[in-house]
């Protein structure tokens, strides 16, 4: 149960850092006098950064330890932030943005693969998908955090607090969470370390029985593998597997930042005002807490891909409703909600199926690179919605273009899900 608090304090604190920048860019112009193109550049940076950080953070990993890289990523990250509270120029917090952001790219994937490790099978989506509830929780909890702390502190105070509590957790993690009995099973003189940790986990469900490895258990390195995980994850086998994961989850982060990105600019021309946009938004962000759950709880009890395959398939529709009828706020409220039930839940649960799918000594890899592969969707969104809209698009064209993707995500699923199907030999 400890790894899994901790787990998920990690995901909250990303969840905290991708929100607060919402209310910190308004004030940037506001009180520095700063270009929105400057905003932008450091806005841009920092998902740059943070797909950086996803991408290299796997390999390493999977090469010296999940537990030494997670640390290393979060004192980047709460350094970065709280360096970022004391800045006195745009320069200097599009410095600290990117450090703190290509720590932070890094994290999630760090935890998913580290927790996922220490989960029984049997539950390991659903526990999965509990740990990934701190990203839209932490995006809704930050909500109430510069309410309270921006009118009575200032804006640098919401980096400061952030920045702090990254750093905080340092030690908890390092105290809670073991590193990874797969990679520690393959090195040598590691004996004793894995006894222990292994000793820690029965105990802590009532075995008490002493635990003892062997020769046998140890997993020597395999000359054919030295190329760590990416070489698994760009391997024959698993190629297909990893294209389709990380397309599904890179389309569907897309949606994700582009409903939050230019919800208000879409509602404006709808003839509503920007706190519609914001009841919507922060509809959806409860919405995501609630379809973790219920779409790791699926997964758990009818399967991944068929889970996955429904979820992605009802977002696609959800989203292209828009497209038809007249809609009024309360209606979009409730929209926003299966909105967030649907996308947030989906990525969720992408998490979870990725945590299964890949092997354990190239897992940092392969769930961070589609981490890496989401941060390009926020980048995407960016680009894709912009020239949308100045191009006039209506309303409807711009929902139904993001739902074409996600049903070629369907399709690579079901396809995957038949490739994977058990097989009876007569």
């Amino acid at each position: 149960m400890s790894i899994i608090v901790v787990g998920f304090l990690c995901v909250l604190l990303d969840g905290i850092d991708i929100g607060a920048w919402g209310f910190v860019y308004p004030r940037l112009i506001a009180d520095w006098g700063a270009t929105v193109g400057q905003v932008t550049v450091v806005a841009t940076v920092g998902y740059v950064t943070l797909a950086l950080g996803a991408l290299i953070a796997g390999p390493l990993a999977d090469r010296f330890g999940r537990k030494p890289t997670l640390l290393a990523s979060i004192a980047l990250f709460g350094g970065g932030l709280l360096v970022a509270g004391f800045a006195t120029n745009i320069e200097t917090i599009g410095i600290c943005r990117a450090v703190a952001c290509a720590g932070l790219g890094a994290v999630m994937p760090a935890v998913i693969t580290l927790v996922s490790e220490y989960l029984p099978l049997k539950r390991r989506s659903f526990l999965v998908t509990i740990v990934f509830c701190g990203f839209p929780l932490g995006q809704s909890v930050v909500g109430y955090m510069a309410a309270f702390i921006v009118p009575n502190f200032g804006w640098s105070s919401l980096l400061i607090v952030g920045g702090v509590a990254g750093l905080a957790l340092i030690p908890l993690t390092a105290a809670v969470l073991p590193e990874s009995l797969a990679l520690l099973l393959r090195r040598p003189n590691q004996q004793h370390r894995v006894e222990r940790i292994v000793d820690t986990i029965a105990r802590s469900v009532g075995e008490a029985r002493p635990v003892t490895i062997t020769a046998v258990d140890l997993i020597p390195a395999s000359p054919s593998r030295r190329e760590g995980g990416v070489g698994l994850v760009l391997s024959r086998q698993l190629l297909p597997t990893s294209l389709i994961v990380w397309f599904a989850y890179l389309v569907n982060c897309t949606v994700t930042y582009m409903l939050i990105g230019y919800l208000p600019l879409i509602m404006a021309q709808m003839g509503m005002d920007a706190s519609g946009s914001g009841q919507i938004v922060g509809m959806a962000g409860w919405g995501g807490v609630m379809g973790s759950l219920l779409i790791g709880y699926a997964m758990s009890r009818f399967g991944n891909y068929r889970t996955l395959i429904v979820a992605l398939t009802l977002t696609a529709v959800s989203i292209s409703a828009v497209a038809f009828g007249d809609w009024q706020l309360s209606g979009l409220l409730v929209l926003g909600l299966v909105w967030g039930i649907l996308n947030a839940g989906s990525n969720g649960g992408m998490n979870a199926f990725a945590s299964e799918v890949f092997p354990p000594t190239a897992r940092a890899t392969g769930v961070s690179w589609m981490h890496s592969a989401g941060k390009l969707g926020a980048i995407l969104s960016g680009l894709l919605g912009g020239v949308m809209i100045a191009a006039g698009w209506a309303i409807g064209a711009i929902f139904i273009s993001m739902a074409i993707p996600l049903l070629i995500a369907v399709a690579g699923f079901a396809w995957l899900g038949y490739r994977n199907r058990p097989r009876t030999v007569l």
